[in-house]
């Protein structure tokens, strides 16, 4: 933690000025809605944490809703009950307004860079109809630009980056007509200037993060949306896997392994089951308790102890 905070540290010094500080308020419901990047995230809880530890004395939640290969039309949300890309999209937002969410993290683009200029349109006409139909929350939205793929050793930039930098920028244009804060994810992200030293393999493919790239980006995704790392302070060194407990058991209460058994067209044969999926909630609950102790500094308390002279 110590390690992560030095990193933090430095990343302060590159902080955008052209709009407020972003912050967490007491109350705030925060949700993540992306592709792999987000889904991850869950797994390894380094962007959480450090966002977790930036307001200790605040309440609030966070639930990742990130599904990995999806995109802004919802398509990898599809399933057997779910089988059109609009019905996708729909079980998207629907379950993010049930989190009645305060805030949304959105990073979307990485998938959809494949398919190169020509998809470009669909991809920012899927974009303002997500948005739209996210209206009804009346959250604070934070729209994230995606990273470039790792890069080998004399490989320069290879036409896969361009077309990633190509929807980043496309991201940057909605943000502003959206009125959403923009945070340039991709460019703040930079692992040889926030951790020099730190010899880690960011990626397990070159597109997605490894733990020790979560770990490292994190100070790129408070870089990013204009957090002043310099607040960071430490946390209870079991924070971390606190908050990958809680995602784990949030993560079997909204995708359950055999859900077309418990809620689609199969529930004749298992769904009496489904009144099990609630029993998550007061596990979740106590999750979220544990979390809020720990997340508080502890104050330590010295006494001078005579030495015994000889």
């Amino acid at each position: 933690m110590k390690c992560l905070l030095c990193i933090l540290l430095l990343a302060a010094t590159s902080l955008p000025i052209y709009s407020a500080e972003f912050e967490l308020k007491d109350g705030d419901k925060v949700v993540w809605l992306g592709s792999t990047l987000i889904e991850r995230e869950q797994r390894d809880g380094y962007w959480e944490l450090e966002l977790t530890a930036l307001w200790p004395d605040r309440k609030f939640t966070f639930r990742n809703l990130g599904w990995s290969g999806d995109n802004v039309h919802g398509e990898a949300r599809l399933g057997f009950d779910v089988n059109t890309p609009a019905l996708g999209l729909k079980r998207m937002v629907n379950l993010t307004l049930a989190e009645k969410p305060t805030v949304i993290f959105i990073c979307y683009g990485q998938n959809e860079s494949f398919d190169g200029e020509a998809g470009l349109k669909k991809f920012e006409q899927g974009y303002e109809k997500l948005l739209d139909a996210l209206k009804p929350a009346k959250a604070r939205i934070v729209l994230m630009t995606v990273p470039l793929f790792e890069q080998l050793p004399n490989n320069g930039t290879g036409p896969a980056n361009v077309r990633v930098q190509m929807y980043n920028n496309a991201i940057e244009v909605i943000a502003k007509k959206h009125e959403c804060r923009f945070a340039d994810f991709a460019k703040a992200w930079d692992a040889k200037r926030f951790a020099p030293h730190v010899l880690v393999k960011y990626t397990d493919n070159g597109m997605h993060l490894s733990e020790g790239g979560y770990y490292v980006s994190a100070a790129a995704v408070l870089n990013s949306i204009e957090i002043d790392t310099r607040k960071g302070q430490p946390a209870d060194s079991g924070l971390r896997q606190a908050i990958i407990e809680k995602n784990k058991l949030y993560f079997y209460r909204w995708r359950p392994q055999n859900e077309t058994y418990l809620f689609g067209f199969r529930k004749k044969e298992q769904g009496k089951n489904a009144a099990e999926i609630a029993e998550f909630d007061p596990l979740i609950e106590k999750a979220e308790a544990e979390i809020d102790r720990l997340k508080k500094p502890r104050t330590h308390e010295y006494k001078l102890v005579p030495v015994e002279k000889k």
